[in-house]
Order: structure tokens, then sequence, then C-alpha cells
């Protein structure tokens, strides 16, 4: 397995070392009145609370809303000034990454390094009222934000569109990748699946990818940003895939769940081994104000030894988080209601960037 990259995308169960997320400012996307802004803000700042219960947080905001913040946050959670368009951080801002070896260090012992991959970001396939500048040079801003003791060296520039969640890794060398996002020619024009995976073999160290047709129904509506894999599929571990599983044969996702299916049981990891594929039933409730629902309990986040896991108030939230239990033993399962953050077009992944801690062994 050759590898083109002295890069590489961590798996999400390594060690974090802090996350950062946006404080929703006035005309972000999906929050145009007052009344929907502060709800969002308030459901931002829970899950900021709650993460920072574990790991350090970073809260970004706008520079017309550092008295505001205040107001909502009131636990230790560090706040730095930054101009922002949308609250989507994951989707919006670089991607993390870590030398695949460890690497000089002015003489002292060599170490491992984290880098940023800088992907374009324009707009969600530029759609129409979705301001997106200031988003897309954020990462220049937010490298040099980052604490210097972290090993952040260096900034990898792409002209290819890549939103965080558009493919997921095991950390392995291989991907699970959104043919809708990646190849959607209002985002790459003119790019293939072939081009694409020039670009993330040489950016993130991605040496095999498996491509999905979709995400989830509601965000691939023609109003929705895309379809988003991280909310479909998730890697547990090298060989082991989480399957978001819609069993109700009404909701449109049930044929998204058995095409994804199929296309996972005759796929290969990197190493040329099949799938082990573990499905986690979706939530009970089929539909909301904004159709036919795409709440996930994939939506969960891997910080260290705890699972920040999504509830719903739904009558199989108890049996996700007991699944989820099972399939990391050594972890804490601590439930965030995430309903929320969904009623706002986000969730617990797209508001999130964690920031992989980096050591030297490898």
């Amino acid at each position: 397995m050759a590898h083109g990259s002295r890069w590489i995308t961590p798996a999400e169960t390594e060690p974090t070392q802090r996350v950062w997320m946006n404080f929703p400012r006035a005309g972000t996307q999906n929050m145009p009145a007052l009344w929907k802004l502060s709800a969002g803000r308030r459901a931002w700042t829970r899950l900021a609370e709650t993460i920072n219960r574990h790991v350090p947080v970073t809260l970004l905001v706008d520079p017309d809303d550092q008295r505001t913040v205040s107001s909502f946050v009131y636990s230790d959670v560090d706040s730095m000034i930054i101009p922002f368009n949308n609250a989507l951080l994951r989707r919006t801002g670089p991607t993390m990454v870590a030398s695949r070896r460890p690497q000089p260090n002015a003489g002292r012992r060599p170490r491992r390094v984290l880098g940023m991959v800088d992907f374009t970001f324009n707009g969600f396939g530029r759609l129409p009222g979705v301001d997106y500048g200031l988003d897309d040079t954020l990462t220049g801003t937010l490298l040099g934000l980052v604490d210097s003791s972290s090993g952040m060296t260096e900034r990898v520039f792409s002209m290819m569109v890549s939103e965080g969640g558009s493919w997921v890794t095991d950390g392995n060398g291989t991907a699970i990748a959104s043919e809708a996002i990646l190849t959607d020619q209002r985002r790459n024009p003119g790019w293939s699946t072939t081009t694409v995976e020039r670009e993330l073999r040489r950016n993130v160290g991605v040496d095999h990818f498996i491509w999905l047709p979709r995400g989830l129904t509601q965000g691939a509506a023609p109003e929705g940003w895309g379809g988003y894999m991280d909310q479909l599929v998730a890697f547990h571990s090298p060989g082991r895939v989480l399957l978001h599983n819609q069993s109700d044969p009404s909701h449109p996702d049930h044929e998204v769940t058995n095409q994804t299916r199929e296309i996972l049981q005759q796929a290969t990891d990197a190493h040329g081994n099949s799938l082990d594929i573990i499905e986690i039933p979706a939530p009970q409730a089929h539909s909301d104000m904004r159709g036919p629902v795409n709440w996930s309990y994939l939506d969960y986040l891997v910080l260290n030894d705890v699972i920040i896991a999504p509830r719903f108030v739904d009558p199989h939230d108890a049996q996700a988080h007991e699944l989820l239990g099972k399939l990391y033993p050594d972890h804490q399962i601590v439930p965030f209601m995430a309903q929320d953050l969904f009623d706002h077009g986000a969730s617990i992944r797209a508001i999130t960037l964690p920031q992989p801690q980096v050591s030297s062994r490898r």
C-alpha cells in the first residue's frame, strides 16, 4: 500500500487535545430570526459546556458578539475573537492532520506534528443567501491562534472544496466518501471521483476509497447542503463500520440504508479485508417541522475516554446508547440533547472541530 502524503488524518478514537467551536453570530445560516438565533446560541453553548467538562473547548466569537457571549456562557470555556460567517465549524473549517512520522525538531528529539489542510469552502456550493468569504479564509487565522505547544507547524492548501463530514476515515488508509458533495459540480466543477481521490491521497493520506452516492434524505434535499457521510456511517475501528439503520419502510432513508448496506457488503478496506458492518437503529421519530428527520445516533463524538452521544427523547435512545456502550466499553457515554441542534440544521459533529493530540510514538 503506497503512502502518497506525509500527512494522515488520525482515527477519531485517537487522543483529543482540544475542541474548537463557533458562537453563532447574527445572520448565520438557519438563524434569520432573533428568537431562533437566541435558541441556537443556547444549544451551541450547552454543548460547549458539556464538552468542556472533559476536554478543553475554545469558542470562536465574532467581534460584534464579544460582549454578548458572556450572557450565554457561564463556565470557564475559553473564547477568542475572530470574524466568521457560519457556525458549522467542522463543515466550513480546516481538516486537522498529523505527520505520519516524527519530524525534525530544531536539534531536539523528532516528534509528530499537527497540520491544517485548508480546503476551499464556497458556501455549500454557493447556495443562495449563504455568505462564506470569512469562512474560506478562517483557517489562516485559526492557525495563528493554536498554541505553539501543540506542535502545529504547517498549513496545506488545496483548491478542492471538501467540507468536514463529506468523507470519514478509519485513520488507517480507508475513507468512505460522498459523491453528492465531493463531485458536486457547484462545488468542484469538472472534478470526478478520480481527481478527488488524487487530491485526498496527496493531502490527508487516504489510500483506498469507498464511494457512496448520497447521504440522508433531508440533508440531500434541493434546499439542503449535500448529504454528509458522518450521519450515515462511522468507522468504529479499521475494518468495522457502523451504519445508520432506518428500518421504517415509509421513511425515505430506509432506501438509503439498504443501498449503503449493499455497497459496504461488497467493499473492502485499504488492506483488502471485508468490512464488519454493525447497524445502529435510527430514532423512531419519522418527521419534524422540516420533513423526514435526519436524526442519527452516529452523530456522536469520541473525546478520549468519553463519548458525547446524541439524545432525542426518543424510544430508541436507550437502545442506541447501550449499543455504543458495548462498542466502546472503555468510554463513558455522556448523553446530550441534540434535537435542538438538528432543529437548526446542525448536529453535534457539524459544529465541533476536534484537535488531535500528537505524540512522538507512531
